[in-house]
């Protein structure tokens, strides 16, 4: 079996040296970004049921006039 020349060993072990810091990084990152309160997210169905509510309101105030 041939040896693994010495300047492809450094560049493999450069790589995933590089890789594994951008990860420990990310994760600091992620850490340090403030999570949302549940209050502030946006329920898809609180939302569907205003935009119908107002469709409805619209629909009614046509019929009137």
């Amino acid at each position: 079996m041939e040896s693994i020349p010495p300047k492809i060993i450094a560049a493999i072990s450069t790589a995933v040296k590089s890789y594994r810091e951008d990860q420990k990084l990310l994760e600091a990152k992620e850490a340090i970004r403030p999570t949302l309160l549940q209050a502030d997210r946006a329920s898809l169905w609180a939302i569907a049921g205003r935009q119908d509510a107002m469709f409805q309101r619209r629909l009614w105030q046509m019929r009137m006039y």
